[in-house]
């Protein structure tokens, strides 16, 4: 079977009517969000007439999500997950349009109003992740929620590659007001499909209460009231080792992806050429994650989680020893180690979401989906604060991420699989 062929296969799931209904409102907000990140940034500055304005808004939208994050997966847990997500775009609606409006000449626009706004937008962000974690494996058969993590993810890949160009064409044209609109009639069209899906989906939780006979319903029931405090995701997390040792890989990923960052744009003006040469390092990684997942989604099997553990870090030890080789390759070489690691990361990352979706109780999917972002929402950042203290010792801090890369996928690789949902 070629490619083109399983891909064709693959997309056989928008056939299934939730999911389809779910899908096409996450295509149309992750397009109105494309332009929104390189926008809110070239509109911070404008505001505030200098670089802080924009550090202000990222540490907005960042400490909103790492403060919010816990409180997502509980009540994504304890309530219906689709009601959670509806609640979290009609935030960012409101977050987005008010902004808009005072850029429309309400008032006068100042620096902490696109904090403000940036704050609510990452509250919804922390609220809405955690609920579509565990929403997911509810809108589709489990031998083909890779597909369905493949598609999402693609999606979004996509909105990353376009974005950078919509902004430039938005902003050169329309202007900011208009991003924002553009964003929040998006969300309007997912609040609607989401309302939509709301009416013809059951829970999974509603599902197993009307049918106390089974078993792994009424094991719930003589358990007693179920703890949905954060900190719980640490105690189910650690009936399953495997997933604590992946989230640990995670975090020295999410690490890398912060450090790159920051030391990225450095490298590439002392070593490379200049802005140009990051201008085609920063696109390599977007066509990479883009391929990794139409990798996913046009493979003839799924993955297992195994042998993912073991890639995604050989992936991101390839371009860091690039980086430290810098001046022995050329540009190009280190681009394509560039977007060998962005490759693996975005297929690996699907094929994480996939083992723990399938292998973890659903009743505890969105809390240890809160501490997934969670392990995000603190090592992208922490890598960014790297790479801003050690500029002088790069090769140093590579080498280390590195050597933690190799020793977490060794066990992540060992102890993937195990503790089923059937042991739960």
């Amino acid at each position: 079977m070629t490619s083109t062929m399983r891909l064709k296969d693959k997309t056989e799931i928008l056939r299934e009517r939730r999911f389809a209904t779910f899908f096409a409102g996450n295509v149309v907000s992750k397009i109105g969000d494309a332009a929104v990140p390189v926008a809110f940034a070239l509109a911070a500055y404008q505001v505030s007439g200098s670089a802080s304005g924009i550090t202000w808004v990222l540490l907005s939208l960042w400490g909103a999500r790492f403060l919010m994050v816990a409180s997502g997966g509980r009540i994504a847990d304890r309530y219906d997950r689709i009601k959670v997500m509806i609640g979290a775009d009609v935030l960012r609606i409101v977050a987005q349009g008010a902004l808009a409006l005072l850029f429309a000449g309400l008032l006068p626009v100042q620096s902490w109003h696109l904090c403000l706004s940036a704050a609510l937008y990452g509250v919804g962000t922390a609220l809405y992740n955690p609920a579509q974690i565990g929403l997911t494996p509810e809108l589709v058969p489990e031998e083909r929620l890779q597909d369905a993590n493949g598609l999402l993810s693609l999606v979004a890949d996509v909105a990353f590659l376009l974005g950078p160009v919509l902004a430039g064409v938005l902003m050169s044209t329309v202007g900011f007001s208009w991003v924002l609109w553009i964003d929040v009639a998006s969300f309007a069209v997912n609040l609607a499909l989401l309302l939509r899906l709301a009416r013809i989906h059951t829970p999974a939780r509603q599902t197993r209460a009307a049918a106390p006979q089974d078993p792994e319903g009424a094991a719930d029931e003589d358990a007693g009231p179920e703890d949905t405090r954060f900190r719980a995701g640490f105690a189910i997390m650690a009936q399953y080792p495997w997933f604590g040792v992946g989230m640990a890989l995670w975090f020295v990923v999410s690490l890398g992806i912060g450090l790159t960052a920051v030391a990225g744009p450095v490298i590439a003006v002392e070593s490379l050429g200049g802005p140009g040469a990051w201008s085609v390092l920063a696109t390599c990684l977007a066509v990479g994650s883009l391929l990794g997942s139409v990798t996913v989604i046009s493979a003839a099997k799924q993955h297992p989680w195994k042998a993912a553990a073991v890639v995604v870090a050989l992936g991101a030890v390839l371009q860091f020893t690039a980086l430290t080789m810098r001046d022995h390759l050329p540009t190009a070489v280190i681009g394509i180690s560039f977007a060998v690691s962005a490759l693996t990361t975005a297929a690996c990352g699907i094929v994480w979401d996939t083992a723990y979706q399938s292998e973890i109780p659903e009743r505890y999917l969105s809390r240890l989906g809160s501490i997934d972002n969670f392990v995000n929402a603190i090592g992208v950042p922490i890598g960014m604060l790297l790479g801003a203290l050690f500029t002088a010792h790069y090769d140093v801090v590579f080498l280390g991420l590195s050597l933690l890369l190799v020793l977490l996928g060794i066990p992540a690789a060992r102890l993937a699989g195990r503790g089923r949902k059937a042991t739960a």
